[in-house]
């Protein structure tokens, strides 16, 4: 894929332009042809999709007030997007938006209330088997999740993008999942994953952090493999 090569009159670009679309990767900048898929998506992304739409109208029908409150809280926020600096933050309703998701991957869907981002604790994932279940079709990968810095370690959830390929296989993501981890003792939680045509896959996966609290979500973060 080309790499975007910084001047004296352009350091960066994001986003669209035409038909090229500009994204980072290892903090790198490319560039490629934008996209225009004929998919419409699976039930599941349909889902989201109206999940998405309710968040929205429910921002649409806040108190201006209230909106101004999101606001507020927004600007201490760092964006998930370049240009990373101080100075760049996310607003009051990409906020609000992600609380309403974050507490419908919970399984509570509801209007969300202002609060403060709290700070995310230091979080560790490591695999720790990996489980065929016979004919049920699905691959659970049971792992051990560390948190530093927390007294309320069920404040946090997981959630994670996941995609098996065959050795050698490099990650799709646009062919990535979302799944839940369902929580076991010990800090260990379990993500049920269908199984892939291959007998010998490889695991692509990132993660983050869901505030049951705020509903707040924090970074992806990649799992890498100590194999």
């Amino acid at each position: 894929m080309p790499k975007f090569t910084p001047n004296a009159i352009i350091k960066d670009c994001w986003s669209s332009i035409g038909n090229i679309t500009f994204f980072h990767r290892n903090g790198q900048c490319f560039y490629k042809r934008k996209a225009r898929p004929i998919f419409r998506g699976t039930p599941a992304q349909l889902d989201q999709q109206q999940v998405h739409l309710r968040a929205i109208a429910a921002w649409q029908h806040l108190d201006h007030s209230v909106q101004l409150q999101w606001n507020e809280l927004a600007k201490s926020v760092p964006s998930h997007r370049p240009p990373y600096n101080e100075q760049h933050h996310i607003s009051g309703f990409n906020l609000f938006v992600s609380a309403y998701h974050g507490f419908a991957q919970l399984g509570r869907e509801h209007v969300p209330v202002p609060q403060p981002y709290p700070l995310f604790p230091i979080s560790h994932l490591q695999l720790l088997q990996i489980d065929s279940a016979g004919s049920s079709g699905s691959v659970f990968l049971r792992c051990r999740l560390s948190l530093q810095d927390t007294d309320d370690p069920a404040r946090w959830h997981v959630s994670a993008k996941i995609q098996l390929t065959a050795p050698g296989v490099g990650c799709d993501p646009g062919k990535m999942r979302t799944y839940m981890g369902v929580g076991y003792t010990d800090n260990e939680i379990v993500f049920n994953v269908p199984r892939p045509d291959t007998e010998d896959y490889h695991i692509h996966l990132r993660y983050r952090l869901i505030d049951n609290v705020t509903g707040y979500r924090n970074n992806w973060i990649r799992y890498i493999s100590n194999e």
